[in-house]
């Protein structure tokens, strides 16, 4: 299936030599067959138009933050920006975080509000008819950008870069683990740095969006745990990064299948982690 810019950036053209291209003929042998997020064409530029949904979504949300909103506050005012956007709800309501402490049950905060300089996360993921979109952003409120959030963009493109159809969910989270290890920095005690992704067909098709929600509650769909099958399908991958005490993160959502790798919702892979 040829890549086009509508189905976001392929990431195994010639272009990108750091990484592996999946159609190189002598390594078909090692294929296995794919796991049940596989997905068809029609159903994969669904998700990509879900993603770049949501990233319009992000930049409107982000552009309109204001001195003394709290998170209760920005989440609400996504909400509000998402109507009129042929979404039909989410597959996961909005996350904020304003100078996020690490851990801990998340509830957005009424006592947490933007002031410069404060460092503020941003999680959205709302949903189409038949797919979903899923970015996070961080950003400095009102300042320049603290080293936290540049290494967590990077992490974020690593990660990105490393998956592949020749890797295992597992995989990816030690490789995150060690790049942040290798920098002297952290993730932290989180082991969630993303899941697999299914669009509404079959058992999913019967109380969209939430039936999708509630198949990343499986061990088996999340990237932290090991799965002895190559990643096929989509892939939401949002590895955290702290550092001295502060936290930031980001989020894209990726398609992997036997020919090519795509960022979804992207036209280049310098887009990754940017509005």
């Amino acid at each position: 299936m040829p890549c086009s810019p509508s189905l976001g950036v392929d990431f195994t053209s010639s272009e990108t030599p750091w990484l592996l291209s999946t159609r190189d003929a002598s390594l078909k042998g090692c294929y296995k067959r794919p796991v049940s997020n596989h997905i068809q064409t029609n159903l994969l530029t669904a998700f990509d138009d879900a993603q770049r949904r949501a990233l319009d979504l992000l930049r409107t949300v982000t552009s309109q933050l204001q001195s003394g909103m709290s998170e209760q506050d920005i989440a609400a005012l996504a909400e509000s920006a998402a109507a009129g956007r042929d979404f039909v709800g989410w597959f996961h309501r909005p996350e904020i975080h304003i100078n996020r402490i690490p851990g801990g049950f998340y509830r957005p905060s009424s006592a947490h509000r933007l002031r410069p300089g404060a460092i503020v996360q941003i999680d959205l993921g709302p949903a189409t008819e038949t797919a979903f979109g899923d970015v996070g952003t961080t950003l400095a409120f009102e300042a320049e950008e603290p080293r936290v959030i540049t290494e967590a963009r990077e992490l974020c493109q690593a990660a990105c870069g490393f998956a592949s159809r020749w890797k295992c969910t597992g995989e990816v989270f030690v490789f995150a683990e060690a790049w942040c290890n290798n920098r002297r920095m952290s993730m932290g005690k989180t082991k969630s740095i993303g899941h697999a992704c299914f669009p509404r067909e079959g058992i999913a098709a019967s109380g969209w969006p939430r039936v999708a929600r509630a198949a990343i509650l499986l061990r088996r769909n999340q990237i932290q745990w090991y799965n002895p099958r190559r990643m096929t399908g989509v892939y939401a991958i949002n590895p955290p990064l702290i550092i001295d005490g502060m936290a930031a993160a980001f989020e894209e959502m990726v398609y992997i299948d036997a020919e090519q790798k795509i960022i979804l919702g992207r036209d280049s892979p310098e887009e990754i982690g940017t509005l």
